[in-house]
C-alpha cells in the first residue's frame, strides 16, 4: 500500500512535492476515519481478490484541506509481466459533487416542502408538481402532468384578475397575492400564491415555477377574530360595534324610504337576584335561552342586539308609522316573559 512513483499533477493535487509522496501511505491521503475500509479494499486489489473499476472519494491536501476525487485502479505488469502492484488515477471531482449535492438539495426541497409546487413550461403546461401539490388540490401528478393549471381555476375571480396577474408576470416576472382555486372535489379555497418566470441568459422566458399554500385555517381563524369584534361570545346577538354599525345603515335607508324606525332599550327584571341565587353559569344559560327567543320574535331585517350584562337593544325597521311597532314589542317582551328550566329550577 506504499506509493512508489507519483507525477506533477498528482503532487499538485496534494500541495506537496512529489518526492514527499513517494514512499508514503496511500492511505495516509485519506480522512482517517475512511483509512481501514480503504486499506481493505487496496489488499484486496493488491492480492487480486478483487479490484473496483472505479469509485467517489474524499482525499486530504497536505495543508489539511479535503476535496472530492475519483479513483481508477488497475493491476500494474511491468514489461517482464511481473506484477509490479497497482496503478491509480485521480481526478478532482469537486466541482461535479457540488453539483451534485445542489441538485440532490433542490430535489429534497421539491418533494419534502409543505407548499405546493407547480412547474410549468413557457405556454403554461404543467411538467412537474410535488407531493404537496396533489395534496392541496386533490389531483396526482399522473393527471396535472400535460394539463393546464386551469385545472384548477375557480370561477371566484373576474377575468380582469387574471389578465392583471399575466401582466406582472411578462413585464416583471413575478407575481403573488392571493387566489381563490377549486379542488379536484369541487371545493374552493384560498392560497398565497407566488409565480416566478424562470429565464434563460437572452430572458427568454423558460419555464415558470408557482408556490403555493392553503390559507383556509387562516381564513377561518380571520372569520373568527371578526366574529368575536361584532357579536356577543354568550348569546352571539351582534354586539355594541355591530349594533351601530347597523343603526347607521338602517337610518339612511330609513330616511331613503321615508319610513320610521324604532329602537327600544330593554332589561331583564330580577336578572341579579337569579345570578346571585343559582351562580352565573344558571344566568349565563338564562341569557342564552332568553336571546334565542326574542331573536325569533323579530323579522328579517331587525336587529337584537346585547350591550353587556341583562341589557338588550332592538331595532325595528321598515315601519310605516309609530304603532307598527307595537305588536312587535310585545311579542318581545312575552318572549321574555316566558319561563325557563334550567336543571330543577323554573326561572
Amino acid at each position: 500500500g506504499r506509493i512508489t512513483q507519483a507525477n506533477q499533477g498528482m503532487a499538485e493535487m496534494f500541495g506537496c512535492p512529489d518526492a514527499h509522496l513517494v514512499g508514503s501511505d496511500y492511505v495516509s491521503l485519506l480522512p482517517a476515519a475512511d483509512r481501514q475500509e480503504a486499506f481493505q479494499c487496496l489488499l484486496a486489489g493488491v492480492e487480486g481478490r478483487s479490484l473496483s473499476p472505479g469509485e467517489d472519494r474524499v482525499f486530504c491536501r497536505i495543508d489539511g484541506t479535503s476535496f472530492w476525487g475519483h479513483l481508477t485502479a488497475r493491476r500494474f505488469v511491468d514489461a517482464r509481466g511481473e506484477d509490479r502492484g497497482l496503478l491509480g488515477v485521480i481526478s478532482e471531482i469537486t466541482e461535479r459533487k457540488e453539483a451534485e449535492s445542489k441538485n440532490l438539495l433542490a430535489a429534497s426541497v421539491f418533494s419534502h416542502a409543505r407548499e405546493g409546487i407547480t412547474i410549468t413550461a413557457a405556454d403554461g403546461t404543467i411538467i412537474d408538481v410535488n407531493e404537496a401539490f396533489t395534496r392541496i388540490t386533490g389531483y396526482s401528478r399522473e393527471e396535472a402532468l400535460g394539463k393546464n393549471p386551469r385545472i384548477i381555476k375557480s370561477s371566484h375571480h373576474e377575468p380582469e384578475f387574471y389578465a392583471a396577474m399575466w401582466r406582472d408576470l411578462l413585464d416583471n416576472g413575478y407575481w403573488n397575492g392571493e387566489i381563490w382555486n377549486r379542488r379536484k372535489n369541487g371545493e374552493l379555497y384560498p392560497e398565497l400564491l407566488t409565480i416566478s418566470a424562470v429565464r434563460d441568459t437572452q430572458g427568454r422566458t423558460m419555464h415558470y415555477v408557482a408556490l403555493f399554500t392553503d390559507i383556509t385555517p387562516m381564513k377561518e381563524h380571520e372569520q373568527q377574530l371578526k366574529h368575536m369584534a361584532h357579536f356577543d361570545l354568550l348569546t352571539m346577538l351582534p354586539n355594541r360595534v355591530l349594533l351601530g354599525d347597523r343603526l347607521c345603515q338602517a337610518m339612511t335607508q330609513t330616511l331613503r324610504r321615508k319610513q320610521l324606525l324604532t329602537v327600544g332599550s330593554l332589561d331583564l327584571d330580577g336578572f341579579k337576584g337569579i345570578n346571585d341565587t343559582y351562580g352565573h353559569k344558571t344566568g349565563d344559560q338564562l341569557l342564552v335561552t332568553l336571546a334565542s327567543r326574542m331573536r325569533q320574535t323579530l323579522r328579517e331585517g331587525d336587529t337584537l342586539a346585547r350591550l353587556g350584562g341583562d341589557e338588550f337593544v332592538v331595532v325595528l325597521i321598515d315601519l310605516d308609522d309609530v304603532s307598527a311597532s307595537l305588536p312587535m314589542l310585545n311579542r318581545l317582551l312575552n318572549a321574555a316573559a316566558q319561563p325557563v328550566r334550567i336543571g330543577e329550577n323554573v326561572l
